[in-house]
Parts: structure tokens; sequence; C-alpha cells
């Protein structure tokens, strides 16, 4: 009876060998995943900022009509693109990350994440899609201003440009050149533009 009673004892494992349950994120890992993409989302608000500021700038280059700092104004706007692409990339990283903790879609939009998210999270995340709202709309405005503006600059036939001074016929050269580098990126840039819009749909 005795020999029985150590055999079961030995069969019954200790409870600290006993494997935790992994499948369901504790409150914790929420809190931590959750803050995670909030501080991200702060990041990307800031270079949503950058990219608003340089728009700005190159448009109002454009209406006092000072052409020779355009073509680096032009320069500095795509670069200011190339970073959100970039920060896109990450925050699509980060907002999967949070979708798997709260048992969503990893398509999930920030609004459904909101939605989910424990409290004080929701709120905070409703006001980064708020503010991130305004600045996309605005940069979407001055995005397209400045693609039609650029492209008519662009556009002045031999012609025009011959009778123009030599700093304006310097900047529309250096302007066309730019543009026709910047349609690959641009091309290359949509779908990341669309899943930011997506995500704060």
């Amino acid at each position: 009876m005795a020999a029985a009673t150590l055999e079961n004892h030995r069969q019954t494992p200790p409870p600290w060998a006993v494997p935790l349950r992994t499948g369901v994120p504790t409150t914790n890992q929420k809190g931590v995943t959750m803050r995670a993409l909030s501080d991200f989302l702060w990041h990307e608000r800031d270079v949503l900022e950058t990219v608003l500021h340089r728009l700005e700038t190159e448009q109002a280059l454009l209406e006092t009509g000072r052409t020779r700092r355009l073509p680096r104004a032009a320069r500095e706007v795509d670069t200011a693109l190339e970073q959100l692409s970039t920060a896109e990339l990450a925050r699509a990283a980060e907002a999967a990350a949070a979708t798997q903790v709260l048992g969503l879609p990893a398509t999930a939009s920030l609004l459904t994440i909101a939605g989910t998210a424990p409290v004080p999270w929701g709120d905070i995340f409703l006001d980064h899609r708020a503010a991130m709202r305004e600045l996309l709309d605005q940069i979407v405005v001055l995005d397209d201003g400045r693609r039609a503006t650029i492209t008519a600059v662009g556009g002045v036939d031999m012609g025009t440009m011959a009778q123009a001074d030599a700093e304006l016929t310097d900047a529309v050269i250096e302007l066309e050149l730019d543009r026709l580098s910047r349609t690959a990126a641009d091309n290359r840039g949509v779908p990341l533009r669309q899943g930011l819009l997506k995500f704060l749909a």
C-alpha cells in the first residue's frame, strides 16, 4: 500500500512543474502591448506633423514665387514621406501585436482596437485616431495641390522657359527631374498610405 502511494506521488508533478497556460494573454501582457502601440502612435503623429510642415513650407514657396528654394523643399517633402512609409510598416507590426492579444483580426482598425482595449487605452486610442485623421486630411489636401502645381510647373513648354529668367528656368528643369524620379516613389507609397487610411477609418 505504501509502495503504491509512493508511486502515485512520483507520477504527480509538483505545482511548479506544471506549464502555465499561454493561450490567454494576462492583463499585464495586454497593458504592455497597448502601451507599446500608443507610444508608437505618438511617434507616427510626430512624423505626420513633419510631413505637414514640409508640405506647408513648399506650398508657401509656390505661392510666393520663391522658385530657387523649391527643388530643395520638394526633396524634403519626399524625405518626410519616406519616413512616413517606414513608420507605417512599424506601426502595422505594433497594431498586429495589439490585435493578437485582444483576439481581433490582424486587419482590425484603430477604432475597433479602441472599442476592445481595456481601460484607459480605449479613450487614448480614440484621441490618437482623431488627431491622426485631422493631420492626414490636411496632408492629403496639401499633397494633392502640390502634385497639381508641380506638374503644371514641370510642364512648361520650352518656348516659355526660354523667355523666363535664369533662376526660374533652372528651378523648372530641376523640378521636372525631381517629378520624374518621384513618380516611382509615389506609386510604391500608395498602398502604404491606403493602409493608414484604412487603419484610421
